[in-house]
């Protein structure tokens, strides 16, 4: 059966398959994770192995859902010649499930070229680029020009990708101007506090006001479609999952992803290579992980905390920087309290004053929004 894709089925990502396909990169980002990188790059036989056993092993339902193969880096762009040869390859398999490519970029190295190259096969890949706010914001965190980057290219060849906005705490007081500036543009944006970063005392009460003004932006255009983090799903305060007492994992490292450095090496995700952490016995120490137990990934000294099932928490960052896979970053327990504080209170308001009947959908994020508002609106840490 021939590889079908659909931009207007709705086809759930059940396996994400990366290749860090090199270890360089052109730019050197404040809040980049990769402290260790190198000229160290994967060959195609590599990849064809990794991708052989991965094809072979995924079960996926051939209608609803996909196995993304993403394409990673340092910059994957640096070794453009591979990201050619895994596609071709890939597209002269005959496989019975669906597919998808996904290369996360930071977009400088796009030559008309490759802008060409990739346009003609905008059907099976998808990009996921960074776009930092405004060009202080780009500059700050990534030192090139906002004004030089592909952003318009991406729009009209994918007009549903999302760009990726990092906050750092540098940035995170032009957090509002520069994000509504971007939605202002026609542009969807995700956006995300860095993880790994030194905050500061004060930062969770600027991120609150800044979190407020663009909760008011779309409360007053309603038209505007709700962007990630403001149409998060509050999961555990649903009814399935609201009488559990530890929280699920918010991520699906170790069990949904598998991360392969250049040599091949399966890693958990990302976060746990070497190139991450300078560590190269990482998966000796870490042998005995069970991914797919949450309650084996929670920080015991958190137990008893009141906003744990809303403070998300990266193993990988934990393990790089405190030696501990469930070992939280205490740094940020105030922003994860402001940001669902925030982030429910608007839920709330948007649907209860929408002028039309809500979908399923909208009912469930409604409902949970009210039952997390309830139980952590109080709550000072």
């Amino acid at each position: 059966m021939e590889n079908s894709l659909s931009n207007t089925g709705k086809i759930k990502t059940t396996r994400v398959c990366t290749l860090m396909i090199t270890h360089s990169c052109n730019l050197n980002c404040t809040y980049c994770f990769e402290k260790y990188k190198s000229g160290k790059r994967m060959s195609f036989d590599v990849a064809k192995h990794i991708l052989e056993n991965e094809f072979q092993n995924y079960k996926g339902d051939i209608k609803s859902e996909r196995i993304a193969i993403e394409l990673f880096g340092g910059e994957p762009f640096t070794n453009y010649s591979l990201i050619q040869k895994i596609y071709d390859w890939t597209k002269n398999q005959t496989l019975p499930f669906n597919y998808i490519f996904q290369i996360t970029t930071n977009g400088t190295l796009l030559t008309p070229e490759i802008k060409n190259w990739l346009k003609e096969r905008k059907d099976d890949i998808r990009l996921v680029m960074s776009v930092d706010g405004t060009e202080a914001m780009q500059q700050k965190n990534r030192g090139n020009d906002l004004g030089k980057l592909p952003i318009h290219f991406i729009k009209d060849v994918w007009p549903s990708s999302y760009f990726k906005l990092t906050l750092s705490s540098d940035t995170l007081s032009d957090y509002a101007e520069g994000i509504i500036s971007l939605y202002e543009q026609g542009f969807k944006i995700a956006s995300s506090l860095a993880e790994g970063q030194q905050w500061k005392e004060n930062d969770h009460l600027i991120y609150r006001t800044q979190l407020e003004k663009i909760a008011e932006y779309f409360l007053k255009h309603p038209e505007k479609e709700m962007e990630h983090p403001f149409n998060f799903l509050f999961k555990e305060y649903t009814d399935a999952r609201i009488n559990d007492k530890l929280p699920h994992k918010n991520c699906g490292c170790g069990t949904t992803i598998a991360m392969y450095d250049t040599d091949g090496t399966l890693y958990p995700c990302h976060l746990f290579l070497p190139m991450v952490h300078g560590n190269n016995t990482v998966l000796e120490e870490i042998a005995g992980v069970d991914f797919s137990n949450p309650g084996a990934l929670v920080d015991n000294r958190c137990i008893s905390c009141p906003i744990l099932k809303v403070c998300k928490t990266c193993f990988g960052y934990n393990y790089s920087q405190r030696g501990c896979i469930t070992y939280r970053d205490k740094g940020m327990c105030k922003l994860r309290l402001v940001e669902a504080q925030v982030i429910a209170a608007f839920q709330i308001r948007y649907f209860t004053t929408l002028q039309r009947k809500l979908d399923d959908y909208e009912l469930l994020m409604l409902k949970a929004a009210l039952a997390c508002y309830k139980h952590i609106k109080d709550i000072t840490i």
